[in-house]
């Protein structure tokens, strides 16, 4: 009896939990957007009110892991916050509205993350936590199709190549992915790509112009695949 009685009130817990939730917040955005835009990178979300009417939320960076150089803000409901604001405040209309993060590279290569959480300021227990990441590459790194049904790593084109060359490949499962570079001794020469991708064909460029005459290799890991191809730079 005393077990049943434990259920019972543990699934009422968990209906109680499901029914005094008043808000999602989820990211529409891939987790990291490629660009070789020197401006950086716009990364969206939606902020869903399910009460009927106006929900004050409170919008926190809680978190900014960006290359040397880097700004990030925050675009809520009722404007572009300047960089250094790292907490907004607003009422939310019930349904769906716009949370933007803004990623300026300012021309500065690399990888970045802002985290943001999202708080009920009546309730700062209920909170829903959203990671933003954008990555600016001179040459750029394109997402060609949605779609994949195999990882694939294609022949790099030219081959050989003097000092740009691209690479193809596929991803049929999202998730953390590498596309790496080594010398003839297997030395790591650049990363182009160390983040989570979605499902989807891509181009990337690569710029061999500091690098001297030689054969060279590329590997793909992505989840369990992993694939080496080899390629020459004639200058």
């Amino acid at each position: 009896m005393r077990i049943f009685t434990t259920s019972i009130l543990l699934l009422f817990n968990i209906c109680l939990s499901i029914q005094t939730q008043t808000f999602q917040f989820y990211r529409t955005s891939p987790e990291v957007i490629y660009t070789n835009d020197t401006f950086g990178v716009i990364s969206h979300a939606k902020l869903n009110n399910l009460t009927g009417s106006n929900n004050q939320l409170r919008i926190i960076r809680t978190a900014v892991n960006v290359p040397s150089g880097w700004e990030s803000c925050i675009c809520d409901i009722v404007q572009c916050h300047p960089p250094g604001l790292d907490t907004a405040i607003a009422n939310y209309p019930p349904g769906l509205s716009n949370i933007d993060v803004i990623l300026y590279a300012h021309s500065a290569p690399g990888t970045g993350y802002v985290t943001l959480r999202a708080e009920k300021v009546s309730n700062p227990s209920e909170n829903i936590v959203v990671v933003f990441g954008g990555a600016y590459n001179p040459l750029g790194i394109t997402q060609i199709s949605t779609i994949a049904e195999d990882f694939s790593l294609s022949q790099n084109y030219p081959n050989p190549f003097n000092p740009v060359t691209h690479f193809g490949f596929s991803i049929s499962k999202p998730g953390f992915t590498q596309l790496i570079i080594y010398d003839a001794l297997g030395r790591e020469v650049e990363t182009i790509i160390s983040g989570n991708l979605n499902t989807g064909k891509y181009e990337a460029d690569f710029d061999a112009k500091e690098l001297s005459s030689g054969m060279y290799y590329y590997s793909l890991k992505s989840g369990d695949y992993f694939s080496v191809r080899k390629m020459v730079l004639i200058k």
